[in-house]
């Protein structure tokens, strides 16, 4: 049987379990005698497990396990200061016809044609004329739409499925429609066109193999910066296009995250960004929530363990719906 992470946590001491994960991290350490054992963290699409390979063959090559390696793993739960650490009895490489990919990344729940059909039926709406040539620019090129409708929305914390990006673009667009209806100062075409646009940047931030893990361009410049770009050069190509709303489009991408502890370049200064920024917040830790609680509960209900990010346990006694 192939378990998944959140089933070991409610597992008892000494309840033996295998399965195949994903090595988040290793590191070969020594007993007092001198003989070495290995300490993981290993994964799945449920979360994540301390694990200890105590007593690993004498003649075990253990520098051959390395981050972002598929292993099977057959071990037993122990408990260490209250919390679950197991310990391996065998572990090796897994084959790749060996385990399904479903195991440790997700599709979203929405279908993803669909959905882009949705965004481009969106785009049609923006009367603004600079404003739809730029999105028709960046969503009729092959490649950037082929990587957008991919691209997951996070690594773990909120919408961590192929496909996320798309479904979190159009969550924070409905929610800017409803904002641009209740205030009429609002520029409804630049909000929504922010909207679309705010996480572009992540197309270069993600990448997606056996897991979601986040490229060099995404740690060092970061999806704020490579958005902003990518928009202002699209811009560019664009002949005439007003340099004020340029300047306020991209004032809208540079300052989505609000805070400046939250990597935010700018502090949202008009009525457009700061929008942006709460239907964003909005629809990221709504997801966030839920997500956790599938992660943890499964089809189940009650209380979950406490979210990394969030700090809190999450109660939850209802039902998931994604029916639209």
């Amino acid at each position: 049987m192939d378990a998944l992470i959140r089933d070991i946590y409610k597992m008892p001491a000494g309840q033996e379990f295998e399965g195949f994960f994903i090595i988040e991290n290793v590191e070969i350490k020594k007993h007092r005698t001198g003989e070495p054992y290995l300490r993981l963290i290993v994964s799945d699409r449920t979360g994540t497990l301390p694990i200890l390979w105590w007593k690993p063959p004498k003649d075990a090559d253990l520098t051959i396990f390395k981050k972002g390696d598929v292993v099977f793993i057959k071990a037993y739960v122990e408990l260490f200061q209250g919390n679950v650490q197991p310990k391996i009895r065998l572990m090796r490489h897994a084959e790749k016809n060996e385990f399904k990919r479903e195991k440790f990344i997700r599709s979203s729940r929405f279908n993803i044609d669909e959905q882009f059909t949705k965004l481009l039926e969106i785009i049609e709406t923006i009367q603004n004329p600079y404003l739809k040539k730029l999105l028709e620019l960046i969503f009729y090129d092959d490649e950037i739409a082929s990587a957008f409708i991919k691209t997951p929305g996070g690594k773990f914390i909120h919408h961590a499925t192929i496909g996320g990006l798309l479904e979190h673009t159009l969550g924070v667009v409905e929610i800017c429609e409803v904002v641009a209806k209740r205030y009429k100062s609002i520029d409804r075409d630049l909000l929504i066109t922010a909207a679309i646009l705010h996480d572009l940047g992540k197309i270069d931030e993600y990448s997606i193999d056996m897991a979601i893990d986040r490229t060099d361009e995404g740690i060092l410049l970061g999806h704020i910066f490579t958005g902003s770009e990518l928009i202002s050069k699209k811009i560019d190509e664009i002949e005439g296009f007003p340099k004020k709303l340029k300047i306020k489009l991209l004032h809208c991408i540079l300052s989505h995250h609000g805070e400046y502890e939250y990597g935010s370049p700018k502090k949202p200064k008009t009525l457009e960004a700061v929008a942006l920024h709460y239907a964003d917040a909005l629809d990221s830790k709504v997801k966030g929530y839920e997500e956790h609680i599938e992660r943890e509960l499964g089809e189940g209900k009650g209380w979950t363990k406490r979210h990394f990010a969030y700090e809190v346990p999450i109660f939850f006694d209802g039902e998931i719906s994604y029916e639209e």
